[in-house]
């Protein structure tokens, strides 16, 4: 753990450049499996990936993710989230913590999402704070707006921006959050098979294409992978669904740092 935090701590001023340019707040292992293709997913990690797709995913639900990047235990990230029926549609509450008690990120957020006939839109507000011992603190407000649009059964279109706002006060070498902008389609010829392609524009990093698959077994079991040339890191993933249960477990793998593994769980209350 020393020689861990010794290399994080030596590459602080670089390292909280990168963490507030990331602005990637993606959570769950389905998301990683198909390696962050995600913006038309519509399951209880909506609220982490794309909130206008939340109002497809019915009934009262609670879900739980857990990542460690390339092994480091300081390099943890959590999140926790909470879904249900408001309003004609469904609202959402969601924790996210990255880091450790000497360099962490943290990020609440509160949504809502709606479906009008073929369209869901939903829209989300956050307070995301940076923490690092000795430094300080910084927040800042974001806003996240995001839909779909399903054509048919076949094809869905996605659409998902994430800006910051009301920027506080920062670190040196902390600039601000940048504005991300998804788009993707989703193509799905069966129950079992889906094949996603999206866009990633960053204001402060390279854009990057998205692709993943997955093909479900028998309704139970998911098998899915995929490739972001943003890192150009592979990623592979499978899924359970035992009656009110998700599994998800995913690995992406660098071929220098190595792998990074992530597991979720979550219930829907509502599912028999």
């Amino acid at each position: 753990m020393k020689f861990h935090f010794r290399i994080i701590f030596c590459l602080l001023p670089v390292y909280m450049n990168a963490l507030a340019q990331n602005g990637n707040y993606e959570l769950g292992a389905r998301s990683l499996g198909l390696s962050g293709a995600n913006i038309t997913l519509r399951d209880a990690y909506s609220g982490f990936n794309n909130i206008g797709a939340l109002a497809d995913h019915h009934g009262t639900s609670v879900c739980f993710s857990s990542s460690m990047l390339y092994g480091i235990p300081e390099l943890l990230k959590i999140g926790l989230g909470f879904n249900g029926e408001l309003f004609n549609g469904i609202g959402s509450i969601n924790l996210y913590r990255f880091g450790d008690h000497h360099l962490s990120e943290h990020k609440i957020g509160v949504g809502y999402s709606h479906r009008i006939r073929f369209i869901s839109i939903g829209i989300q507000l956050s307070y995301i704070q940076f923490l690092t011992s000795g430094y300080g603190t910084a927040g800042s407000m974001s806003l996240e707006i995001g839909g779909i649009i399903e054509f048919s059964p076949k094809f869905i279109l996605g659409g998902y921006l994430f800006h910051p706002i009301l920027s506080g006060q920062r670190f040196e070498h902390l600039s601000f959050l940048p504005t991300i902008l998804k788009t993707g389609l989703s193509y799905r010829p069966s129950g079992n098979l889906m094949a996603n392609i999206e866009y990633k524009w960053n204001a402060n990093i390279e854009h990057a294409l998205i692709f993943g698959i997955e093909y479900l077994v028998r309704g139970k079991v998911a098998l899915r992978t995929g490739i972001n040339t943003e890192s150009l890191q592979s990623t592979m993933g499978l899924g359970f669904r035992p009656g009110k249960f998700r599994l998800d477990y995913a690995i992406m793998i660098h071929p220098v740092l190595g792998i990074s593994q992530e597991f979720s769980v979550n219930i829907n209350f509502q599912q028999p």
